[in-house]
């Protein structure tokens, strides 16, 4: 009786074996030759239902996110079940579980279940057993989803049934993953296609060992046909290359194929049909590897670039032109700067000339103004030395102080000439020192007042801190002096004289046209009346030496050349400003320098003015009916 018992068992188990291995192979059979993943699913369901003996089967479908699944496929299960339902991925959850772990999970008897709660579907279609298996993803994809067994009464699932399971799932898996690679395939293909399309691109692949090359329709258009032929080879395509480019393509082709390199070449060529003139672009790329003889196939496109060859061709015209009329708006430039050059020398010449004229009318003007004062003074010296003789012929000696006094004042007028000349022309021998101008201009505000009047207000400004300056004191008050006088003879029916000192810098536009001036920190003085001012034309000739707009015998017209030599020499600049009716403002800035030593004294200021100065001012006062007395203005002090 035993051995009756276990060969009944054997037979059983058998036969289960038996139809485990025939679902097997039927659905082999069916995932290598049906493309359609729904039929592949649904027969899986049904298949491992009749090797398993039970009711129902359905494969869930991992849904995107990874935290549903949805019943993509099965069978036996009630309307609304299949391609509807979904259940939540949570913890408690047999298909969690085997998700997570990736071993099957078994379920013999759900109602004594204790580990996993179940949906309400599986209870709504009687399901008693459960068992799960993982169907895995790809290579670095997740997994597909769940190949679960369900039976609508409580079983135990053995070992061999736990490995047909897992055997059966990878099955389903290498399906899934076949299918998904031919749609990836076939979308890869579609945006191949696509973007040779849109890039106007034909494509072709080479067989390297039958020299057969299969080509796309864009291809074959390019190329003019528009019937595809029945078949091409490389020397077909080489046919339609013009022949004088046909050994430049065929050596590159063969150094590509040679040398396992890619092929990259243009080329012009004739169509097919009308022989129409075009330029092609081909790229070419290896593809395919075998052991034995290395790459198969030769993968490319090929574009009609004949607008791009066109315009190229225009534009290399264009920058030709371009080039040509470079040149000979390049000539014409030399032609005309040659012209310019020859101008400029010629107008170089002209101006050469006129500073030429200009200087001799300029030396005429000296010399005549020259020449007239000292024959004024040589006649009154001639003239006094006549007298002399004659009163030494008639014994009338009393006489005689008085005509060699003439005589002496008429030398010392000469002798200031002379003086102002050099000052003038920058060759006087100066004897500079520190001078500090606001103790100058103080010292010399009374012979100011007395020389200008009492119908005449003069006002000094003095800064709070001068800077001191290194120049000729006494130059500097022979200035002033003049300054004050002119000041004084244009203020007819008074006004007022101001005398300004302060510090000043000077930048490189401040000092532009003053010949040899440079920037830097300067005292300005700066002498300023209420009179009845110069015009323009005036004013640019006020500098210059014997012009004077006073009348005969009451100016030399040096006064102001003067102090122009002086301040120049000494190394500052002077301006001049002016208008009819505004009055006159000269300023003068002489070069700082460094303040004296403590040890050191002021250089006298020259209160009372040398015997020249003296005799003019004594008969300015005296016209101008001054009383000699001394009222010396104090200087008001301002910062500086």
């Amino acid at each position: 009786m035993p051995s009756v018992a276990l060969s009944t068992v054997e037979t059983i188990h058998h036969l289960v074996s038996l139809r485990q291995q025939t679902a097997l192979a039927k659905f082999g059979e069916l995932a290598l030759t049906s493309d359609d993943l729904e039929e592949i699913l649904t027969n899986a369901c049904r298949l491992i239902g009749e090797a398993l003996g039970t009711d129902l089967a359905k494969v869930m479908e991992m849904q995107q996110g990874g935290t549903t699944l949805m019943v993509r496929a099965g069978v036996g299960w009630k309307p609304g079940v299949v391609g509807v339902v979904t259940i939540e991925l949570a913890a408690d959850t047999s298909e969690a579980h085997a998700l997570k772990t990736g071993e099957p999970m078994i379920s013999p008897d759900v109602a004594k279940e204790t580990r996993f709660r179940y949906p309400a579907f599986l209870t709504d279609n009687g399901v008693k057993a459960v068992a799960n298996v993982v169907i895995l993803g790809g290579k670095n994809r997740p997994p597909f989803g769940i190949l679960q067994i369900d039976s609508r009464e409580p079983r135990a699932f053995d070992d061999d049934d736990i490995a047909f399971l897992r055997s059966y799932a990878n099955l389903v898996a290498a399906a899934v993953e076949r299918l998904r690679g031919m749609e990836e395939r076939r979308d890869k293909e579609e945006r191949l296609r696509l973007a040779l399309e849109a890039g106007d691109l034909g494509s072709w692949e080479f067989d390297l060992a039958n020299g057969v090359l299969t080509c796309s329709p864009r291809y074959d258009q390019i190329f003019g046909y528009a019937d595809p032929p029945r078949a091409w080879t490389f020397d077909m395509f080489l046919e339609h290359v013009l022949p004088e480019d046909r050994e430049h393509v065929a050596s590159t082709f063969r150094r590509a194929v040679d040398a396992e390199e890619e092929w990259d070449v243009e080329c012009r060529m004739r169509r097919a049909g009308d022989g129409e003139l075009c330029w092609i672009s081909v790229r070419g790329r290896h593809s395919g590897y075998l052991d034995n003889i290395g790459h198969t196939h030769l993968l490319g496109i090929v574009a009609d670039i004949t607008t791009r060859k066109t315009a190229e061709e225009a534009l290399h015209r264009s920058n030709e032109a371009l080039e040509a009329r470079i040149v000979d708006r390049t000539r014409e430039l030399v032609e005309a700067n040659t012209r310019l050059r020859a101008e400029a020398a010629e107008r170089e010449q002209v101006e050469e000339a006129l500073r030429q004229s200009n200087k001799m009318e300029a030396i005429g003007q000296l010399t005549g103004g020259i020449a007239h004062d000292f024959n004024n003074m040589l006649q009154a010296i001639g003239g006094s030395l006549d007298l002399v003789s004659r009163r030494l012929e008639q014994g009338r000696l009393g006489d005689l102080p008085r005509l060699l006094n003439n005589t002496q004042t008429t030398l010392d007028r000469a002798a200031s000439l002379t003086h102002r000349l050099m000052a003038f022309a920058r060759r006087e021998v100066l004897q500079p020192r520190l001078v500090e101008p606001n103790t100058l201009v103080g010292g010399m505000v009374t012979l100011i007042q007395r020389m200008a009047g009492p119908e005449i207000a003069v006002e000094v400004r003095a800064c709070d801190i001068p800077w001191t300056v290194r120049c000729d004191p006494n130059q500097l008050e022979n200035v002033l002096l003049n300054l004050a006088i002119n000041a004084r003879d244009a203020m007819t029916d008074g006004g007022a004289l101001i005398i300004d000192t302060r510090n000043v810098h000077l930048a490189i536009s401040d000092v532009a046209g003053q010949d040899g001036a440079l920037p830097g920190d300067y005292v300005e003085v700066a002498v300023t009346d209420t009179g009845t001012g110069m015009d323009e034309t005036t004013r640019q000739h006020a500098f210059e030496p014997f012009f004077t707009t006073k009348p005969v015998g009451q100016g030399t017209g040096l006064g102001l050349s003067q102090l122009y030599g002086f301040v120049r020499q000494s190394g500052g600049v002077v301006w001049l400003d002016s208008a009819p009716g505004q009055g006159t403002t000269v300023r003068l800035c002489l070069p700082r320098s460094a303040p004296l030593p403590e040890n050191e004294a002021q250089p006298p200021t020259r209160n009372e003015p040398a015997p020249t100065d003296i005799q003019r001012l004594g008969l300015a006062a005296n016209r101008q009916g001054v009383p000699a007395v001394d009222h010396r203005l104090a200087p008001s002090r301002r910062p500086c």
